[in-house]
């Protein structure tokens, strides 16, 4: 059986000083058979990131996206950092 693995890493920094910040939260989702079910899909934003990190000020977002088993399943993962 073949199958195939792809993690595609984006994100951005918000702030000019560089500084990453010393917490981190993350929100993540998942995707089965393409699409066409998803798990807490609707959790997975940078608010709800922030408030699992106990972030107040973000200084820098990542998006994590992981496809497994050439894409029917797919971990969707935001990541925040700030103080």
């Amino acid at each position: 059986m073949m199958s195939s693995c792809a993690t595609i890493n984006s994100g951005a920094s918000l702030g000019d000083s560089g500084a990453i910040g010393k917490k981190v939260g993350e929100a993540r989702s998942t995707l089965f058979l393409g699409g066409l079910w998803s798990s807490m899909g609707e959790q997975n934003n940078i608010k709800e990131a922030a408030l699992n990190g106990g972030i107040t000020k973000i200084t820098q977002v990542e998006y994590i996206d992981q496809s497994i088993f050439m894409g029917l399943f797919i971990k969707h993962t935001t990541r925040v950092y700030g103080e």
